[in-house]
């Protein structure tokens, strides 16, 4: 049988400039991201940094978020990742304070 992909939390919006949120699922564990405003607005087409805009855009791209995490790699240490949408870069690569 195939490992369950993880769950995704609703979105926190941040006054900091990001969106959190969370994955877990059973045999894969619990991890807390975070996504810029700015990568919302460029990868997941979000038309501004409007509360509404945002968790539009965050709903309708629940699949490449959670594709994104999925790549992940996830730190034994409990921190927050910064999660990048950009096709070519290192997906997951940065960790917030």
């Amino acid at each position: 049988m195939s490992a369950q992909r993880p769950d995704i939390t609703a979105p926190i919006i941040i006054d900091e400039g990001a969106m959190w949120f969370s994955a877990y699922g059973f045999d894969w564990g619990y991890c807390a991201f975070s996504i810029p405003f700015d990568a919302v607005c460029e990868y997941l087409g979000a038309a501004n940094k409007s509360r509404r805009q945002l968790i539009l855009a965050f709903e309708l791209g629940r699949h490449r978020i959670r594709e994104a995490v999925e790549r992940s790699v996830i730190p034994e240490t409990g921190q927050r990742i910064v999660l990048s949408l950009a096709p070519s870069e290192a997906l997951g690569s940065e960790m917030a304070p």
